[in-house]
């Protein structure tokens, strides 16, 4: 497996940590999308919203990207970051009312994402001689 291939599985499988508390609730991101997917058919306008689309086309386009052969690196970085946007909120909300769950549980995404765009000159500069 390629180290591009690495990544975007850690990404991937991070995406779903997210944790969010509002009140006495609190939820995983992966519980979230559950419950989401589930309710599609009564009510499909509640994907309409940003912090909703964004995150699930940048899951699903990792997961298009895990099965070719060959993922193109601008379309791993553009789905990873529509997802960040969401992990940075989730992480900006954590910071701002001390809480540690919701904090904790951005780092595996955001350290995913950081490695990612620190070694993009290396793994673009792999891809290039197969593209």
């Amino acid at each position: 497996m390629s180290p591009l291939k690495k990544i975007i599985l850690g990404l991937f499988l991070s995406s779903f940590l997210g944790h969010l508390e509002w009140g006495k609730q609190s939820e995983f991101i992966f519980e979230i999308e559950y419950d989401l997917l589930l309710q599609i058919r009564d009510s499909p306008e509640a994907f309409l919203h940003p912090f909703i689309l964004l995150p699930l086309l940048g899951q699903l386009i990792l997961l298009i990207s895990l099965s070719v052969p060959k993922p193109k690196f601008w379309l791993v970085v553009t789905a990873a970051t529509g997802i960040a946007l969401l992990f940075l909120l989730l992480l900006f909300i954590g910071l701002l009312t001390w809480n540690p769950k919701m904090t904790l549980f951005t780092l595996p995404f955001l350290g995913f994402y950081g490695f990612l765009i620190a070694q993009r000159k290396k793994l673009n500069f792999e891809r290039q001689p197969n593209a």
